[in-house]
Formats: structure tokens, C-alpha cells, sequence
């Protein structure tokens, strides 16, 4: 015989949890991060401000509204300038570092110089004058007046240069100085400062070692 129509749907209902059960249900369920949004950085501040001091009673003699409004427009401000200067110096470092190098490939005086004068015919001023110093110093090199080296940065090369043709030490550490700056981004270059920079790579190819092994250049009309 069937059982009673009543029997079975009470045998199909599900249990019915008990109060710890459904407690630690609900705790559950609550616990999930979809309850708990994280706050962004102006929720965070603002509750921050709120904890440790009231932000509406900082300026007296205004609205409460106000007052707390300037106070979080400067906090802002203040959070604002110290991303843009921490994105301004964190680069230049980390390009420093990178650019220390004075050449980044085995190109000869030659081709170097080529580099440079087709930047100039395009009027890219800062490309001509570092490609420039970097034929000068690989000039010296290759006429055996200094020697360069991996990792050998401008100023390096332009002490050894002076070394060599100390007419022209002055010349050479200006030239370092200005290949740096350019380069590093701290200035920008100008036509002017391509004229120079080529007039000092004329001076020196041609200076020369006379018989006592001092070296000169020539029409410089001073020994060196």
C-alpha cells in the first residue's frame, strides 16, 4: 500500500538548519569580499581624517561644510604634486643609470660623424651634438691619443682627451658637459651649439704631436 500523499512531501522537504547552523551560515555568507568593497584613496583619506581629527572644525569661522572641503582639496593638491614629482625623478634616475655609457655601439669616427651631420640637415640638434662628441672621442681613439673602454662615460673620455690635447682639455669638458645634458634631457640642444660642437670636432682632427711629444693644434697659435 501507497503511504499517505502527506508522508511524502515531508520526506522530499529539506532539514531545517538549526539556529548555531544558520548563524554560521549567514557569517559566512557576509564574509565574502563582495560585502566588503575596498575604498578607494579619497574614501580611505577622508575616513582617515574623520578618525584622528574633524576635518569641519580645522578652519574656524566658516561652515563646517566648507571647512571640511578646503581640507580635503589640499590633502589632494598635496598627494597630486608628490605623484607628479615622484614620476618626474624616478625616470631621470633610472635613465642616468641606463645612459651612463658613453657609446652604445662599435661605430667608427666616421660613421658617427655622418649620424651627426644628418641630424643637422633634419634640424635635430640633440642627435647632432651627441652623435658629434662621440665621433670626437672615437677619433682620439683611433689615432691612438686615448684609449677608450667599455662602460667609459663623457666625462671619462674628456678628462682623457684633455690628457692628450691639452690645448683643447677646456673645449672637451664643456663638450662632455653639453653631451650629458642633452642627452640626459636637461636641456635642449640648438643650432648654435651644433656649430660649436662641430667646429671643436674640426680642431680636433687636426691637431698633431710635434717632436717633443707635446701636442698642439693646428692654428691654435699657442703650444700646448
Amino acid at each position: 500500500m501507497s503511504p499517505p500523499p502527506a508522508l511524502i512531501v515531508a520526506a522530499d522537504a529539506p532539514a531545517t538548519p538549526g539556529a548555531q547552523e544558520a548563524r554560521e551560515a549567514a557569517e559566512a555568507e557576509l564574509a565574502k569580499p563582495a560585502y566588503h568593497p575596498t575604498p578607494d584613496l579619497l574614501d580611505w583619506l577622508w575616513h582617515w581624517l574623520r578618525e584622528h581629527l574633524d576635518p569641519t572644525a580645522v578652519i574656524p569661522g566658516i561652515p563646517p561644510l566648507l571647512s571640511g572641503l578646503i581640507v580635503l582639496l589640499v590633502l589632494v593638491t598635496c598627494i597630486v604634486l608628490l605623484v607628479v614629482l615622484l614620476r618626474r625623478f624616478r625616470p631621470v634616475g633610472r635613465s642616468r643609470r641606463a645612459s651612463g655609457r658613453l657609446f652604445d655601439d662599435e661605430r667608427d669616427a666616421r660613421a658617427l660623424a655622418r649620424a651627426a651631420d644628418a641630424a643637422a640637415e633634419r634640424g635635430d640638434w640633440d642627435t647632432a651634438v651627441v652623435e658629434r662628441f662621440r665621433a670626437i672621442i672615437r677619433s682620439l681613439d683611433e689615432r691612438g691619443l686615448i684609449e677608450d673602454y667599455p662602460g667609459m662615460t663623457a666625462h671619462e673620455a674628456a678628462a682623457l682627451g684633455s690628457g692628450a690635447l691639452e690645448a683643447l682639455g677646456e673645449e672637451l669638458t664643456r663638450a662632455a658637459a653639453l653631451f650629458d645634458a642633452v642627452r640626459y634631457g636637461e636641456v635642449v640642444s640648438t643650432e648654435e651649439q651644433d656649430t660649436w660642437m662641430r667646429d671643436l670636432a674640426r680642431r680636433v682632427d687636426t691637431a698633431r704631436v710635434d717632436r717633443t711629444g707635446a701636442v698642439g693644434a693646428r692654428g691654435a697659435g699657442r703650444p700646448a
